[in-house]
């Protein structure tokens, strides 16, 4: 789909809208005149806190399948700001987040990879390098009710071994008339100290006696906010340190970080989002459904660091604690300022058809046809810029393990000074990603007069193409040193500031700068010269320094006159998916004795054939450049492709039991599959050739599903229309896995990891949820306006595989009159995330727990609400390590976030 045609949609869209809102007024005389006899009976619509725990308690009980939903508190509100926010309140799922905002789901202990998100039933495009869903490019004033399956729906698609999540919107024709919200206010970030706008609209009108309608939505939302982060890469493994080099090692198996940066990420997140929804009831037999989705997520990232590295051969002295951790040493430690950019320029698109058509009283059919797009265009957008202060004497730096066990470095010289700064290396980089879906499918369903415990037979079939593409770009190894040793001039610098700073070092502060300034430099005819003086050597004369700039000028003019990149073809490539099902599910209703029943059961058969594009390429030599990294040179890029395909059946059987007026168990067995992730299937190579991190990775188109037999019970007591208690038990046998296998390789004489994905093993995952939602409508006035949430979630693996842990929310409401106000609390104990992450060693997740609040006031005329809200109130921080809490990966500070606004609902 070219930009025009983009463009056409997107006219027409607002155009659509615009209609919607202007069309009723032309119509209102004729309506008025058609109604002034009738009686008219006015809709009343339950909104706030308990209406949303209304619906989607009736949700869950409903359901033959296990199913948990959250809804809108009203049009275009929930009660969290972010989706996935949201579902963390819902039992058996946890988030991880992205510069404070949640971005991925794991539900019962399935990792993002694991779980099929859906928007009104349809897989969307995303612009990850995977399957992965990322909830932060849709804003939540878009969506109505998320649904997420825990067991298996034979009609719905396949793929989610953890939870299938459908986001709906909201459909006109679901309430006639006209009407809508406004939202606006403002988001302060306390890290950054800066204050932001964000606004959100939605608006519904039905004409022609309600047969048509128009529902739009809006959103957009700007956060400036700064990460402070302490980041290692991972430790160096069972190292031996030898402090003299006289073949006697003084320490073995020892195990020290890599490298260690202080970071301070000042990021600016915009996202404008628009959906449209258009509705007309064509004939008392036909609904037909046209929906849009449109969605900008622009992240741009600047991260200024403050960078140590040494290795075990440069250590002189060093202590290390009965973990084999070194905890201190000395030896030639060196120190840069670096500063990197990672920007991420997300783009979401869906166009959606369905047609519901009532054949009969007994025959019904739905056709869905839906296309959608992501690109995420970061390719040749991200830099890392290296610069050296020479102020400090590299054998002096100390490193020292603070008694929290951050990393800390004493003697780092004058920060401050920047008379002597010269610069290192430097590189353009990044990935695009285009990720495009076309899917359709065609249900039956015939519902039964008299046949017994049969009441329905549903079947369907489906066919989904997907295409993710990838390409990389890099700027040439010849241009990424042709500035290394050029002095820098003081006023490119700045100064930046970090909380995290303050443990070790002589200041909270140091220098950094703009990398478009620093190439600006460059690019001039000052910043040539010094490069060509620099490249000459001490004493060059004239003439030698007139050579040294036209080599220069000539490098550069090859490159296409910029510092700029040019692809990489053997870390891109693409994957191309088909997907057929066909299904068949029987729904029963039946009574043993007097205890009422239902169920289904059905089987789904699918076939997925998958063919990977890519480049291969092989590595030729390892330049290694004064003053800068090493420089991979690749022989010539020939396209290669190779195929796969694999077929599966799908049974699966759900039984709901009303033991009583209040008390429903169900039971459900099935078989499901989750994909290897798109990321995993490609045949690009990245090779890392930096010493002490030579790595190269590759992926693997043959791999299978994960196939997994799931066995669900539950209990569910529900007290009244609010409140309900609830116990749940599952278990999933899992097959077939893909892991990164990682063995040691060698290239042109180097040891390198090298890591490839594989079907092996199986695994098992158990676990348990437990439940509880109540208000205390039964108190006297005003305390009958309380209420409480909380669930527990347990999950245990005889594996070790990835994402499992418990975790646990509470929530305390209160709702009375024109009072709303919520506490939240969101815990997730610490967790194994990878078995072989940085370094090939273990990552761990410590424990983290975060508070958010809200309160609202309904102001005395229509429809006008006054709102505040707090997250992270306690500006809870994040640490991943390796094996022990002291091997620290990541310390990541995002802040507290605080917003007021006003809402207007009509």
């Amino acid at each position: 789909m070219n930009d025009l045609t983009i463009k056409f949609r997107h006219i027409l869209m607002g155009s659509a809208a615009l209609l919607a809102f202007t069309v009723p007024q032309v119509y209102a005389a004729d309506d008025k005149a058609a109604t002034d006899d009738d009686t008219e009976l006015e809709e009343i619509v339950v909104t706030g806190i308990r209406g949303s725990q209304m619906r989607a308690m009736q949700t869950k009980r409903n359901s033959d399948s296990i199913v948990d939903s959250i809804a809108a508190e009203d049009m275009g509100k929930f009660a969290d700001a972010n989706i996935s926010e949201a579902l963390q309140r819902i039992p058996g799922v946890t988030i991880a987040r992205n510069g404070g905002e949640g971005q991925f789901i794991t539900v019962r202990g399935m990792g993002p990879a694991f779980n099929t998100v859906l928007y009104n039933g349809r897989v969307l495009a995303t612009e990850n390098d995977g399957r992965e869903f990322s909830f932060d490019v849709i804003p939540a004033e878009l969506i109505n009710s998320v649904g997420v399956f825990k067991t298996a729906v034979t009609s719905m698609v396949e793929g989610g071994i953890g939870a299938t999540v459908n986001m709906k919107t909201a459909r006109p024709l679901d309430r006639e008339g006209f009407h809508g919200a406004m939202s606006v206010k403002g988001l302060y970030e306390a890290n950054r100290k800066s204050t932001q706008p964000q606004f959100s609209g939605i608006l519904s009108n039905t004409f022609m006696d309600g047969k048509f309608g128009v529902l739009g939505s809006f959103s957009y939302n700007k956060r400036d906010f700064q990460n402070e982060r302490v980041f290692t890469d991972g430790f160096e493994a069972n190292r031996t340190i030898d402090f003299n080099n006289d073949g006697t090692p003084d320490f073995t198996g020892v195990s020290l970080p890599t490298f260690t940066s202080f970071d301070v990420d000042r990021s600016t997140r915009e996202r404008t989002s628009g959906a449209i929804t258009l509705q007309m009831q064509a004939s008392d037999d036909l609904l037909i459904t046209l929906d849009g989705l449109y969605s900008k997520l622009d992240v741009n990232a600047s991260s200024r660091s403050l960078f140590f590295f040494g290795g075990p051969g440069d250590i002189i002295q060093a202590t290390v604690d009965a973990n084999d951790t070194v905890t201190s040493y000395k030896g030639t430690i060196n120190e840069r300022i670096v500063t990197f950019v990672r920007p991420r320029f997300a783009k979401t698109r869906e166009v959606g058809f369905n047609a519901e058509w009532q054949a009969n009283d007994n025959l019904s059919a739905v056709f869905d046809a839906a296309y959608s797009k992501s690109t995420d265009t970061t390719a040749g957008n991200q830099a890392w810029f290296d610069t050296n202060l020479n102020t400090f004497d590299p054998t002096k730096i100390t490193y020292q393990q603070s008694p929290s066990g951050l990393p800390s470095y004493t003697n780092v010289g004058d920060l401050s000074d920047t008379s002597k700064a010269t610069f290192g290396w430097f590189t353009w980089e990044g990935r695009s990603i285009k990720d495009e879906t076309y899917q359709s499918t065609f249900d039956l369903a015939y519902d039964f007069d008299d046949a017994g415990i049969l009441t329905s037979v549903g079947a369907g079939v489906s066919y989904a193409q997907r295409e993710k593409i990838k390409t990389v770009a890099k700027t040439p190894g010849n241009v990424q040193c042709l500035f290394c040793g050029v002095p820098l001039p003081q006023n490119l610098f700045f100064t930046v500031s970090s909380k995290l700073l303050n443990d070790g070092l002589s200041d909270n502060s140091f220098p950094s700068y703009s990398v478009t300034e620093v190439e600006k430099y460059f690019l001039s005819d000052a910043g040539l010269n010094a490069a060509a003086v620099n490249k000459a050597g001490d004493g060059a004369d004239t003439a030698a320094i007139a050579v040294a700039l036209t080599d220069i000028k000539a490098t550069i003019a090859a490159n296409g006159g910029t510092l700029g990149v040019q692809p990489v073809l053997g870390s891109g490539g693409g994957v191309k998916e088909k997907n057929y099902s066909a299904y068949i599910q029987a729904n029963f209703e039946g009574n043993l004795g007097e205890t009422p029943w239902s169920g289904n059961m059905g089987l789904r058969y699918i076939r997925s054939d998958v063919r990977s594009t890519g480049f291969g390429q092989e590595l030729l030599r390892i330049d290694t450049p004064a003053n800068s990294d090493p420089v991979p040179v690749f022989s010539e890029a020939m396209p290669i492709a190779e195929t796969g395909s694999y077929h599966v059946l799908l049974p699966n059987v759900n039984v709901k039991v009303d033991a009583s007026d209040n008390i429903v168990l169900r039971f459900s067995v099935a078989k499901t599959l989750t994909r290897a992730t798109l990321s995993d299937l490609t045949l690009a190579r990245n090779f890392n050739v930096r010493a002490r991190e030579r790595s190269v990775s590759s992926g693997n188109p043959a791999l299978k599903p994960l196939i997994a037999w799931n066995y669900d019970t539950s209990i569910t007591w529900y007290i009244d229309d609010v409140s309900y208690l609830s116990v749940a038990w599952f278990r999933k046998d899992l097959s077939g896995g893909s892991s990164r296998v990682t063995q040691t390789v060698q290239l042109l004489g180097f040891d390198f990891f090298s890591t490839r994905p594989e079907n092996k093993g199986n695994g098992v995952v158990n676990g348990v949820e437990l439940t509880a939602q109540y208000t205390f409508s039964n108190l006297p006035a005003p305390f009958d306006g309380l209420g409480v949430q909380g669930n527990y979630t347990k999950v245990t693996t005889g594996d070790g595989t990835d994402g499992q842990s418990e975790s646990y929310n509470a929530v305390g409401f209160y709702e009375k009159g024109p009072i709303q106000a919520r506490i939240a609390y969101a815990y997730r104990a610490g967790y194994l995330a990878s078995a072989a992450a940085n370094r090939g060693q273990p990552k761990s997740i410590r424990a983290y727990g975060q508070w958010d609040a809200s309160v609202s006031y309904d102001l005395p005329f229509y429809g006008v609400t006054v709102f505040a809200e707090a997250i992270n109130i306690t500006n809870a921080r994040s640490l991943a390590f390796s094996v022990f809490q002291n091997r620290v990966i990541q310390l990541e500070d995002t802040g507290a976030r605080y917003s007021a606004g006003v809402r207007v609902s009509f």
